[in-house]
């Protein structure tokens, strides 16, 4: 067998460091993305101080964590752990299809799938869910109607982004049939071990066959303070948009560049009466490539202990530095480009439904998501073709 010649290899190398530039700046974005997009009133915002090309918004790398912003949500906490039913097979040996997940306590208008097959993946790969909450208090019940998925491989060098629905009907377990984006905001009800993020981890390895390890979640709040911090974002369209905003009438966007503080972005990942939620999930992914891009250009991936610490007050989440630094060592050199998106869309992953009870929901064609998931999560490694180019 010939050897590759080391020069090759080099190279090779050297495009595979570059690749995971947005592994860390596309997490960091993440981490100022998972805001409700439901806000009722919109202030015009106070006019920002442009920051000077050495300025950066984040305190030195030394920096002692301050207090939690009021803002904030909780400090995540564990519900109580109480005995979920699992029901025992019939007496006809047969076993219930939701084994060996916890039964439903609640009827269900629809036959109750059995759980998805798990997508391997490696212990090189973080999957991270990015969540925003419908609402600015922060105590249950509440719903996650942005849920993002942010799936970093550091054996493949590669990053991707996918984004759910909220209205898909699923099976949340020891639950029932129901939203998608019900689940973690429902474990307190339910007395679910683990709390809000088990629920919610279980729900997505249950339906999708997706392994969930961490979650950042954030009110509306945060996420427009957090914007205006950065001095505003500038977000590249792919689409125009017009559509009504509280206070302000009919508001348009054009396709192409438009600088946005937080209320404005706010309204733009939210904005829906005229467009769906399918394509809102294509504008919160423009958001996110807008933070992302914001805080390279803000150089916070050298001071990333002082970013952290600064705006990680705004979350509630399982996230440590810890988790986060292996990605953001590279993440200076990747093209945003390289970030990989993928949504759930209608029609191709889902269908329409009305329920019994009159809601209209989204019923997921499990083949077509379990496709774009395996598309999603299993990258091909760079190889000598990405070296041209």
């Amino acid at each position: 067998m010939n050897e590759k010649p080391e020069s090759s290899i080099k190279g090779k190398k050297a495009i595979r460091s570059c690749a995971l530039v947005f592994a860390a700046a596309s997490f960091l974005g993440l981490l100022c993305i998972g805001a409700w997009l439901g806000i009722r009133s919109y202030a015009p915002a106070a006019p920002r101080a442009e920051p000077t090309a050495s300025a950066t918004p984040f305190g030195p790398a030394a920096e002692t964590p301050t207090a939690r912003h009021p803002y904030a949500t909780r400090t995540p906490t564990e519900t109580a752990a109480l005995p979920l039913r699992l029901l025992s097979p019939t007496p006809s040996g047969e076993v219930p299809p939701w084994a060996p997940y916890a039964g439903p306590v609640n009827p269900s208008p629809t036959p109750i799938p059995t759980p998805e097959a798990e997508i391997p993946q490696g212990d090189q790969t973080l999957n991270i869910a990015f969540l925003g909450i419908d609402k600015s208090e922060t105590e249950p019940p509440y719903r996650t109607d942005t849920i993002m998925i942010l799936s970093l491989d550091r054996e493949n060098m590669t990053a991707a982004l996918i984004s759910f629905p909220r209205d898909l009907f699923v099976y949340i377990p020891a639950y029932g049939m129901q939203r998608v984006n019900i689940a973690f905001g429902q474990a307190s009800e339910i007395h679910y071990p683990g709390g809000g993020f088990a629920l919610f981890r279980d729900t997505m390895a249950y339906n999708f066959g997706i392994r969930v390890d961490r979650y950042a979640m954030m009110n509306f709040q945060g996420f427009k303070e957090m914007i205006d911090r950065l001095g505003g974002i500038d977000v590249d369209a792919e689409k125009p948009l017009s559509d009504y905003r509280f206070g302000y009438g009919t508001w348009k966007i054009p396709s192409g560049v438009t600088h946005m503080d937080g209320s404005l972005a706010l309204w733009y990942t939210r904005a829906r009466k005229t467009t769906s939620d399918f394509d809102r999930a294509r504008r919160q992914q423009e958001v996110i490539m807008a933070i992302a891009q914001r805080l390279l250009d803000l150089r916070a991936i050298p001071n990333l202990p002082g970013f952290f610490n600064t705006f990680m007050r705004y979350f509630e989440s399982d996230l440590t530095l810890e988790d986060i630094t292996p990605y953001a060592e590279l993440a200076a050199s990747l093209p945003l480009s390289s970030l990989r998106r993928f949504r759930i869309t209608y029609p191709g992953e889902c269908s329409n439904w009305i329920t019994p009870q009159g809601a209209m929901v989204l019923l997921p064609k499990p083949d077509a998501i379990r496709a774009m998931l395996e598309e999603a999560l299993h990258p091909a490694a760079l190889d000598e073709a990405d070296l041209e180019g």
